[in-house]
This record gives C-alpha cells, structure tokens and sequence, in this order.
C-alpha cells in the first residue's frame, strides 16, 4: 500500500474562529491546489482519501481533487491530533487499495508515519503545513513495516 500523508494547508488565525471551523487561507486553498497538480503532473491516482473532519483538512482535500481528481473520501475521528496513531492503521488494514492519501493534522501524522517506520515516541518527522510525505508498505499499513519513500517539506516548491 502507498500512503499518502497530508498536513492540511495553511488556515486562518485560531482565535478568531473555534478550532474545529478554522477555514484555509487563500494561500493554503493554493497549497492544496499545487498538490493535487503534482499528483495529476506525475501519474498518481488516488484510489481513497482519509480526511479530518476538521474544516480546514476537508477544505484541502476540495482543493485537491479539484486538480487531481475525485477519489472516494472518508472522514474519520483517527485523524485528529489527540486519538491514537494506532486507530487510522487499524482502518488502513481494512482497505484493499493501492494509493490513499490521509490528510490531518500535527502531530499526529508525524507519529504515525514514526510508527510505520518503527521509531520510538521520540521520534519525529517533521511536518509543516501541507507538507507531503510518501510511505511504502509491503505487508499491509503495521508498526515497524513502512518505508519513507520522500519528504516534500513545503509544497510551495510543487511547480
């Protein structure tokens, strides 16, 4: 399974609107926009998109799919910051697809692309808003079985 992690692109200032209905800025529309033209640019087609359900990471996933193409999108709880990494890889093992993208939040996806790699709670990977990160599984999405294929630190270098 190639997975696909996705931090949502850049939102509006927090104290103007409770968390959960943070919207992206116009910027961040465009962050995700440059995402889903570098997935339609280089061949890959999404087979299944996990979102948030927070305002801001739906907002992303819109944008894309308007340049990369739809995808069928599932929103889960297991990609908001505080559930447990270990409940989007128990969804993932359910799913007979190829190429899913999850779009969410920090640091939660940080520590779940850690847990495919098998580092400790230590350990991190960096990511920034709409940062883009490629994991390789070959024996299904389990702790300690992923390969990080890239890092895209900041999709404004998409062109």
């Amino acid at each position: 399974m190639n997975l696909y992690f996705l931090r949502h692109g850049e939102a509006l200032d927090g104290a103007q609107y409770p968390d959960h209905e943070r919207p992206l800025s116009r910027f961040g529309l465009e962050q995700a926009g440059a995402v889903g033209r570098w997935f339609q640019e280089h061949g890959i087609r999404l087979d299944h998109v996990f979102c948030s359900p927070l305002l801001r990471a739906r907002q992303t996933v819109e944008a894309l799919q308007r340049e990369a193409g739809p995808a069928p999108v599932q929103t889960t709880d297991s990609l908001v910051s505080p559930s447990d990494p270990r409940s989007i890889l128990l969804e993932l093992r359910v799913l007979d697809r190829e190429n899913v993208l999850l779009v969410g939040h920090e640091p939660h996806l940080s520590k779940t692309i850690s847990l495919l790699l098998g580092f400790d709670d230590r350990s991190r990977v960096e990511m920034k808003t709409c940062s883009l990160a490629y994991v390789a599984t070959s024996d299904g999405p389990n702790p300690g079985n992923g390969i990080l294929r890239w890092l895209i630190p900041s999709t404004s270098t998409l062109k």
